[in-house]
Formats: structure tokens, C-alpha cells, sequence
């Protein structure tokens, strides 16, 4: 895997590519940026696969977030586009699957054809909040305890013994960030959550919920995964023991087992 920065847009964009044959995107989570989120797993499959693992612009990197999940999902088109990439298996974990449901949402449909698959790692669809909870959330004081709640529970150094099996696999880098995340960057986080975007309908492509079953961040992720379920036209869940909010972390080679069967149709 090698670094390289493309023009995207008006600006440029980084990511980690290696590999060859079809394509794998893989999008890191909201703790830090991509290569303590996919070190593990991203050289074993550039043996079999093209791989991408973009930097999304300012989540868990410097820079300014996009407005919406939308945004996101057509700066990676954008970002695919620039490396020849026409079609490809979008794998998320945590934020970044919000990234990837809403990706496969707007690109998966028979007219774009650019999402062959979609792989949720602990992670959900973006949130779809009423006009009337984000008013009251960009205005009363009601933000400022959520703030407090997503300080406490999701960007804090006590985040790690809920969302790790064994606190002894948190990379540094997570752990480091944990350590400094300001309230002007949990606000941007509640932007994007807040963002006023058209809903799509679930995606029509494959799917994947892949589960470490030790995750023990809010909301509770089995049953969540399993509610999910319906809405999709061709799913399959696969959960991995002694393992928690980054599967590919804690036991990659389940977490490999189950991308390559996934992808390779098995």
C-alpha cells in the first residue's frame, strides 16, 4: 500500500491504494484516520484486490468536515473516479459505514452501477432526525449535553474498554486521539449527524453487516444489525467473537475471512 494525493474537487485528497483487481474501498471511522483502522487487514487484501483507504476530509484527520453525508458520498466518487476506479465493494466501519450506506444508497442504484457491495462494520446508516430535533439541537442548551454524553461515552479515553475485548489492541494512534478531541471537533461531528439531506431509500446491493460482538458502545449493535436486516433486498450477518467496534483490529483474519467470502459471492 502507497500514499497518494489526487486532485478532488476544488481541492486534493489523500488515500493509501495498492493492489490489483476489483476494487475494495475501505472507510475509517471517526477516531482517527485510515491506517490505524486498516493496517491490519489493507496488505493482505492489496494481494488479491484493488484497495483504496481514503482519508476522509477532516473526520479523525485535519480539515474541515463536509456537510452531509451526501457530500461525502460524492467527494468518494469524485476521489474513484480520479484512480480509474468504475465500480467497487464499499467496507466501513463505525462512522465511515455511514459513509458507505449512504455511498451504495446514492451510486448502487441500476443507472449509476457503481456499488457492487456494501459492508457495514459496527456501524449504522446515517441518522435521520425530524426538522424539529435539529432545531432544538443547533439552538438549546439540549447540545450541549449531547456534546457532554459523545464526550464521555464515544470521544474519550473511556471509550476504549467499551468498544475493545482487550484494551491491549487499541492502536496508539486511536488511543492518542481519544486522548484530545476538542468540543469544537465533537460540534462538527453533531453537524454532520444534524445535516439537512434528502433520506434515501436502503440500498438495493449486496450486503454485509460484519459485528465484532464484544462492542459495547451505544446503541447495542446485534440487535441493531438484526433490525437492519429487512430493509435490505440481499444481506447476511456475520458477527466475530472477542472482538469489538474494529473487528479487523482485533481478529483480522475472521474479519478477512468473512470480507473475501463476502466479495468473492461464496
Amino acid at each position: 500500500m502507497e500514499q497518494k494525493t489526487l486532485p478532488v474537487g476544488r481541492g486534493t485528497a489523500r488515500a493509501w491504494t495498492g493492489g490489483e483487481g476489483e476494487a475494495i474501498v475501505l472507510l475509517h471511522g471517526g477516531w482517527s484516520g485510515a491506517e490505524p483502522y486498516w493496517s491490519k487487514v489493507a496488505d493482505e487484501l492489496a494481494g488479491t484486490h484493488h484497495v483504496v483507504a481514503p482519508e476522509l476530509p477532516g473526520i479523525g484527520v485535519p480539515g474541515d468536515l463536509l456537510a452531509s453525508f451526501g457530500a461525502y458520498a460524492d467527494w468518494l466518487d469524485e476521489l474513484l473516479a480520479a484512480l480509474g476506479v468504475e465500480r467497487a465493494t464499499v467496507v466501513g466501519n463505525a462512522l465511515g459505514a455511514a459513509i458507505a450506506w449512504r455511498y451504495a444508497a446514492q451510486f448502487g442504484t441500476p443507472s449509476a452501477d457503481r456499488c457492487a457491495g456494501l459492508v457495514m462494520v459496527n456501524g449504522y446508516p446515517p441518522p435521520a432526525y425530524p426538522g424539529s430535533v435539529r432545531w432544538l439541537v443547533r439552538r438549546t442548551p439540549l447540545r450541549r449535553m449531547i456534546r457532554a454524553t459523545y464526550a464521555r461515552n464515544l470521544y474519550g479515553s473511556a471509550a476504549l474498554a467499551t468498544a475493545f475485548h482487550d484494551r491491549r489492541n487499541v492502536p496508539r494512534a486511536i488511543a492518542n486521539a481519544l486522548d484530545r478531541f476538542s468540543a469544537a471537533e465533537i460540534d462538527a461531528v453533531l453537524d454532520l449527524m444534524l445535516s439537512d439531506e434528502p433520506a434515501l431509500p436502503p440500498p438495493a446491493v449486496r450486503t454485509l453487516l460484519l459485528f465484532g460482538e464484544a462492542d459495547r458502545l451505544p446503541p447495542p449493535d446485534r440487535r441493531g444489525a438484526r433490525r437492519m436486516r429487512p430493509s435490505l433486498v440481499d444481506s447476511r450477518l456475520v458477527t466475530i467473537p472477542a472482538a469489538g467496534h474494529m473487528p479487523q483490529v482485533e481478529h483480522p483474519v475472521a474479519f478477512l475471512r468473512a470480507i473475501r467470502s463476502f466479495v468473492d459471492g461464496a
